[in-house]
């Protein structure tokens, strides 16, 4: 099930999104690429590496760690509720429909190191080099200590303030940028087409500035990730396969749409998000 719906709905459209580079990787392009300043992603790649470490250790999977950051994008409960209402379920484990601009929500039991308690945004699908399978995501829940600006000067403005998500363990040095202003009505140009039909855009980080400085659309909308996951269709498998868990139930992992501002929301700690829509998984099966 996961094959067919990878082949027959995402490969067309995201393969266009990946080509190769002059020392035979690939990446998939975003307009225009930024990279972190070195030596500071080195230096970002192992505090993030010890935070995690210390955090997976001490903090319990439905504990939310309190932090004195700026928060971005609060939500009044009742339009988080509105919000909620909008997730559609695309089933688990080997009927799981995965394309771009679905979320990935892994189960209780998954333990590696990036991947635990974590929800994935699939922003490509495609062939890479060798013609293998490829499918590429980001973390949503796996904030950083820095802001863009700190760990790359060229981005300047009202966005200058916004966080740095970990989005994965692949990537080298580059970051990249999802937002909701793209679009024919939207504010921020050159993004491209819409990731799936999540109401997501990647890149246009000048024409972003340009629009929040402009107040014609909110930081909030923006969202920068260091790194991504990536995975291919043998690890799928693997990771789709399930367990059953201590009260007999199979857990496995889960495939959502979600609203953008799920997505987007800079307000979450490491998990949080996971634990959101862990929730709301548990509430549409009992419902």
């Amino acid at each position: 099930q996961i094959h067919r719906e990878l082949k027959s709905q995402s490969i067309i459209a995201a393969s266009l999104r990946i080509a190769s580079t002059p020392d035979g990787n690939f990446i998939i392009h975003f307009s225009p690429p930024m990279m972190l300043s070195p030596p500071y992603y080195l230096l970002l790649a192992l505090l993030l590496s010890l935070c995690n470490d210390i955090a997976s250790a001490f903090c319990p999977s439905n504990d939310v760690m309190s932090s004195s950051r700026p928060r971005f994008s609060p939500l009044s409960m009742a339009a988080s509720n509105d919000i909620s209402s909008k997730i559609r379920y695309l089933g688990s484990g080997d009927e799981a429909i995965i394309r771009p601009g679905v979320v990935l929500v892994a189960p209780a039991h998954e333990y590696d190191h990036f991947l635990m308690k974590s929800a994935v945004f699939v922003y490509a699908i495609g062939l890479d080099e060798n013609e293998d399978m490829v499918i590429r995501g980001v973390i949503i829940d796996h904030p950083t200590a820095f802001t863009i600006s700190e760990m790359s000067p060229n981005v300047m403005g009202s966005l200058s303030d916004n966080l740095m998500f970990r989005g994965g363990r692949s990537g080298a040095d580059s970051a990249m940028l999802l937002h909701s202003a793209g679009g024919d009505d939207g504010h921020v140009k050159g993004t491209g087409e819409m990731i799936g039909s999540s109401g997501i855009y990647e890149g246009g980080v000048v024409s972003a500035m340009e629009a929040a400085d402009a107040g014609l659309a909110n930081p909030d909308q923006f969202k920068f990730f260091f790194n991504y996951m990536q995975f291919r269709e043998n690890e799928l498998d693997d990771m789709f396969k399930g367990v059953v868990d201590d009260d007999g139930k199979l857990d496995e992992w889960v495939s959502l749409e979600v609203p953008p501002e799920y997505v987007l929301d800079s307000d979450v700690e490491r998990g949080e998000m996971w634990s959101k829509l862990r929730n709301t998984i548990r509430e549409i099966r009992q419902g």
